[in-house]
C-alpha cells in the first residue's frame, strides 16, 4: 500500500492511496494517516482510484478515522473507488457512515457542505 498526501488548503488534505487495503496494507499506512489528520482536525478527501481491494481491516480503518475526525469537528469523504471496492462498500453500507463520491470535486463539496 502506498500513500501520498497533498494539502488542498489549510484544513483539507487529499490522500491518494494505491494498492490493497488488506491487513498488511492498513498496517503500513494507518498510523501515519491518523497522525497526519486527527490531531490537527484536518478534513480529508481520499482518492481510491488506484486501490484494487478493501478488506474488513480497510473498512475498520475508514470508520475509525471518520469517527476520530468527527470528534475533532472534521470530515472525510472517499472518492473514485474501482468497481470491486465500490461493491464492497455497498455491501457493508459504508456510505451511511461517510460520503463516497465519484470524483475529487464532489468529495470536496461533500466535506464543505457538512462542515
Amino acid at each position: 500500500m502506498e500513500m501520498e498526501l497533498r494539502s488542498l488548503d489549510d484544513d483539507l488534505v487529499n490522500v491518494k492511496l494505491a494498492g490493497r487495503l488488506d491487513t498488511p496494507g492498513v498496517d503500513r499506512i494507518e498510523l501515519r494517516l491518523t497522525a497526519t489528520l486527527v490531531p490537527a482536525g484536518k478534513n480529508a478527501v481520499v482518492d481510491l482510484s488506484a486501490v484494487q481491494l478493501v478488506t474488513s481491516m480497510g473498512i475498520r480503518m475508514f470508520i475509525t478515522l471518520a469517527r476520530s475526525l468527527k470528534a475533532k469537528k472534521a470530515r472525510m469523504a472517499l472518492y473514485a473507488p474501482q468497481a470491486l471496492v465500490r461493491e464492497t462498500f455497498a455491501n457493508v453500507a459504508l456510505g451511511h457512515v461517510l460520503p463516497i463520491c465519484d470524483n475529487e470535486r464532489d468529495a470536496v463539496a461533500a466535506i464543505r457542505v457538512a462542515v
